[in-house]
């Protein structure tokens, strides 16, 4: 429990967070229609004429990673206290 803690929970908390904000950069779920957008030429990284489906990945990548990270580290603190210092 301890090496998942310290080591497997935040690796998995960054995957999420860089899957999440990867489907979102890319534009998966946005069309490109009627021309490229500030967002498609990467001059703005949130545009609100794009905010959708992707939009919706990004916020839940660093929600859902931001609280598997806190609660790891929450998890380590009551399990095993100043322990873990030495």
């Amino acid at each position: 429990m301890k090496f998942y803690l310290k080591w497997i929970n935040p690796c998995v908390a960054l995957l999420i967070l860089i899957i999440c904000t990867w489907i979102y950069v890319g534009g998966y779920f946005v069309s490109y229609d009627a021309g490229q957008s500030p967002f498609a030429k990467g001059e703005v990284f949130i545009d609100p004429e794009e905010m959708g489906f992707s939009m919706y990945f990004f916020a839940k990548g660093l929600f859902c990673s931001s609280m598997l990270f806190l609660f790891g580290e929450f998890l380590k603190k009551y399990l095993y206290g100043n322990k873990d210092k030495k």
